[in-house]
């Protein structure tokens, strides 16, 4: 018997138990384990996607409300994994920290020697970007193409509704830590300059960012006076994100020189213009019959008895989309629906 489908869907206040559970077993920072926390997250991202149904403000001055979606990856009642989206990350109210990495030699003529030397800027940026946030895959569902398909959703999403987001995209990928989950670049920097730990830090981090400001040098950073141990962390991607971080670069992410002041992992980022899934990115009709050729799409959709949301792997022909039974009853969709749709060549 053939497996169920994956589809990715907006998390739902019924997904909680599974994301506690989730969250429990593997213990990392892009899905924290506090109930309440996890119950907010959800809220957020229902009030998010509420919002999409109704017109965008027309009056320029008008800002745009920020929007945090949360997508889980389900195959029947199974969640397989989550993944956020954040509309806009930045502004001057809450604004975007991070390191920039500043490569110069230094010489000495007296000692006939030259040393290659990182710097390390802080920067407080006030122009937004939106953020592909934390992506999480349950370890037995690892290595079956889901972080590309929950990559590829949120890329989708922005492609339906771009007026709603911004023109860079950023995400901030996780650098290695120890097996007890601290950071050692954290322990040489953050934690001496703010006596936090690097979990408490991050949690303070999400609703208030005023201790950076205030207890961060603004002065620069040489990264060789830092202990062995942090140095190569600064820009280094961690083993479990790397496969994340291989698609990001196929979409069309680049290193953006700077990394995370916390843990020192890398920032990758790129404009819409830059992001050829999003470019490529169309609206088709479903179709009763399908014609002759097919070639493997990834499928989102926006329509209303879908609760603004879904996503499938499917076969889409040049001019249409034909859906088995199942994903057509899943997806609430009949033939003349209109569905926006993605090539999956990219990744």
């Amino acid at each position: 018997m053939a497996a169920s489908p994956v589809f990715i869907r907006p998390v739902s206040p019924e997904d909680a138990p599974a994301l506690v559970q989730l969250a429990s077993g593997l213990d990392t920072m892009n899905l924290p384990r506090d109930p309440e926390v996890l119950a907010q997250m959800i809220a957020e991202s229902h009030a998010s996607f509420a919002r999409l149904a109704r017109p965008v403000p027309t009056d320029s001055e008008t800002p745009l409300p920020k929007g945090t979606y949360t997508l889980v990856a389900v195959r029947g009642e199974q969640v397989l994994g989550t993944a956020s989206l954040l509309s806009h990350h930045g502004t001057p109210s809450d604004p975007h920290y991070a390191l920039r990495v500043v490569e110069h030699t230094v010489q000495s003529k007296q000692l006939q020697i030259a040393h290659r030397r990182h710097l390390l800027r802080l920067e407080r940026e006030e122009v937004p970007w939106t953020e592909l946030g934390g992506l999480v895959v349950h370890p037995e569902a690892r290595g079956q193409g889901l972080g590309t398909l929950l990559v590829a959703a949120r890329l989708l999403l922005i492609a339906m509704h771009r007026e709603r987001f911004c023109a860079r995209l950023l995400a901030e990928l996780l650098p290695p830590r120890r097996a007890d989950g601290s950071n050692a670049f954290w322990d040489a920097l953050g934690g001496p300059l703010t006596g936090l730990n690097y979990s408490r830090a991050d949690l303070l981090c999400r609703t208030d960012k005023e201790f950076i400001d205030a207890l961060f040098p603004p002065q620069e950073i040489v990264l060789e006076l830092l202990p062995r141990e942090a140095q190569p962390l600064v820009g280094q991607v961690g083993p479990a994100t790397v496969p994340v971080w291989r698609v990001l670069q196929r979409a069309g992410f680049q290193y953006l020189r700077t990394v995370d002041p916390f843990d020192g992992g890398p920032h990758y980022g790129a404009t819409l213009e830059h992001i050829q899934p999003i470019q490529r990115s169309c609206r088709l009709v479903c179709l009763e019959e399908p014609p002759s050729t097919a070639v493997a799409h990834m499928m989102l959709l926006g329509h209303p008895r879908a609760y603004g949301f879904h996503a499938a792997q499917v076969q889409v022909w040049e001019h249409g989309i034909c859906l088995g039974d199942t994903v057509a009853h899943l997806l609430h969709l009949e033939p003349g629906d209109v569905v926006w749709t993605m090539p999956l060549d990219w990744s």
